[in-house]
């Protein structure tokens, strides 16, 4: 049977998308759900990400007075401009530690992450080719799973709204291939394995408290 070209590659994208809905989704109604319990949950949104045109979502729920477990998902599908990729999508949970008590002032996390990316076609500020050779003119194409370490700080601002910063860092394991940016398949690279530093986390977040008892 003969399909129209590039059928095959437009429904691949469409399951892409329908199925980082669904994962959204599911979030926001665990949120939900959990925000109704007896513990206190938080549902909250980094603005970094956004400013980075990538939408996001995260739930936490109390673990004890000074512990939280929280899960986030990011998911980019955008090509910026004519060549500029930064295609991803991440699921990171997070244990965190709160000095003072849950929700309120500093703590400190440790977490996973895990998830999928196509990027490539610009040039990382600061480090250049040192992590990822030849980004600027080739697409790295992959998944990666690895862990960290973060610290941040909630601001109060009323009894259901914090502010939150944070910042993370840790080792993924990037298992990828590089295509260039002009399409050619002759260029391409065979699949790698590449272990690397990255930032996990970085954020100013708004959070909101179901149940609050401030």
């Amino acid at each position: 049977m003969l399909f129209p070209p590039g059928w095959v590659e437009k429904r691949k994208l469409i399951s892409m998308i329908m199925n980082k809905k669904i994962l959204l989704s599911l979030l926001l109604v665990a949120g939900c759900w959990l925000g109704a319990s007896a513990q206190q949950v938080a549902v909250k949104t980094n603005l970094l990400y956004w400013a980075t045109t990538t939408p996001n979502v995260g739930v936490e729920f109390a673990l004890s007075k000074h512990s939280t477990l929280s899960m986030t998902a990011n998911y980019n599908p955008w090509t910026l401009g004519s060549d500029n990729r930064i295609q991803h999508w991440f699921l990171r949970p997070e244990y965190r530690y709160w000095v003072t008590e849950k929700y309120t002032r500093l703590y400190f996390g440790v977490h996973a992450i895990g998830g999928k990316c196509e990027v490539g076609g610009f040039r990382l500020p600061f480090i250049g080719d040192r992590i990822m050779r030849g980004l600027a003119t080739n697409y790295y194409k992959g998944s990666f799973v690895g862990g960290g370490l973060s610290i941040g700080y909630q601001f109060y601002v009323s009894p259901h709204w914090n502010l939150e910063l944070s910042a993370g860092a840790g080792l993924v394991r990037l298992n990828y291939h590089t295509e260039p940016i002009d399409g050619s398949q002759a260029s391409a690279s065979a699949r790698r394995t590449k272990v690397l530093p990255i930032p996990t986390e970085l954020g100013v977040s708004f959070v909101y408290l179901f149940n609050s008892r401030k």
